[in-house]
């Protein structure tokens, strides 16, 4: 399945994130950013664009990888 070139909107975003069955705030520990960066990202007022690469990972990202990813990041030491 090709990706899709376009930009992402918010409201793609906020459906690949109900697809992952992850919140914004786990979404946020996975790609390694404060959680309110990741909410600017989602608010269409703020003017500040989602990276590409968030995009493509979202796009991307499968639950199964997910929840691994999740996982990974609660077993880890702090």
């Amino acid at each position: 399945m090709p990706l899709d070139p376009s930009p992402m909107t918010t409201v793609e975003a906020r459906e690949h994130l109900a697809r992952l069955e992850v919140s914004q705030q786990a979404f946020a520990r996975i790609i390694r950013v404060n959680p309110s960066t990741f909410r600017r990202w989602l608010d269409p007022d703020s003017g500040i664009p989602m990276p590409r690469s968030v995009q493509l990972l979202l796009r991307l990202l499968s639950p199964t990888e997910a929840r691994r990813l999740i996982k990974a990041d609660e077993d880890s030491p702090a």
